[in-house]
């Protein structure tokens, strides 16, 4: 097990071109969807989170939202969302508009990589909320994450949240991610640990 603070050397499922690969995203999913009673949980958890009604009409982005699986809980659960999923992958939106596609227009997709400095460029906010599970991490770098729960936080509307369910321990620590979300702007951070990898970190706005 990684400690808080030590960083491991990044694994093949942690290098960006991978998941342009058709193949390998292909045997990524159907392994995820092999430990699903696992993730269910954890996601369930992230949308309990989001500080709004459930019959609002949400504007929620997805980052690095692979093949939807959190996306599809927050339609689920907002019937009146909409959700923009982000992510680096057309491989993995492949998969995606498959599982959401009864969702309809509520379901819209930018490819983009978190990171590089541009990634929000085709992303269009105010949002009301921005979620994301087990992907910010996966850069590795201090600097980065920090500058991406700025990047997050300028695409929020006044009142809004991030809720980040990710492997916080393995890159910076779950301190450290408090640190940097409340000099990226957000007032209020609260943490939940999840399982013992996995940490919710739920951001507010105010």
């Amino acid at each position: 097990m990684v400690n808080e603070g030590q960083r491991p050397i990044a694994k093949d499922h942690d290098v960006p071109d991978q998941w342009k690969d058709p193949t390998f995203v292909q045997n990524w999913v159907t392994r995820d969807d092999g430990r699903i009673d696992q993730r269910s949980p954890m996601i369930n958890d992230a949308v309990a989170k989001i500080p709004f009604e459930k019959d609002a009409a949400l504007r929620v982005l997805d980052v690095g939202a692979g093949y939807g699986l959190l996306a599809g809980a927050v339609l689920k659960a907002f019937p009146q969302a909409s959700v923009t999923l982000q992510d680096v992958s057309e491989a993995m939106f492949n998969h995606a508009r498959e599982r959401l596609g009864s969702f309809g227009s509520r379901a819209s997709y930018v490819t983009s990589d978190f990171s590089q400095r541009d990634w929000t460029k085709a992303l269009v906010g105010p949002f009301h909320v921005a979620v994301s599970a087990i992907a910010i991490h996966n850069m590795y770098d201090d600097d980065r994450i920090f500058a991406v729960y700025k990047d997050i936080r300028a695409l929020l509307a006044p009142n809004g949240a991030l809720i980040n369910l990710d492997y916080a321990g393995q890159s910076g620590g779950v301190n450290a991610h408090v640190t940097w979300l409340k000099e990226a702007g957000f007032s209020r951070v609260e943490t939940e640990r999840v399982t013992d990898h996995a940490t919710l970190l739920a951001a507010y706005c105010q």
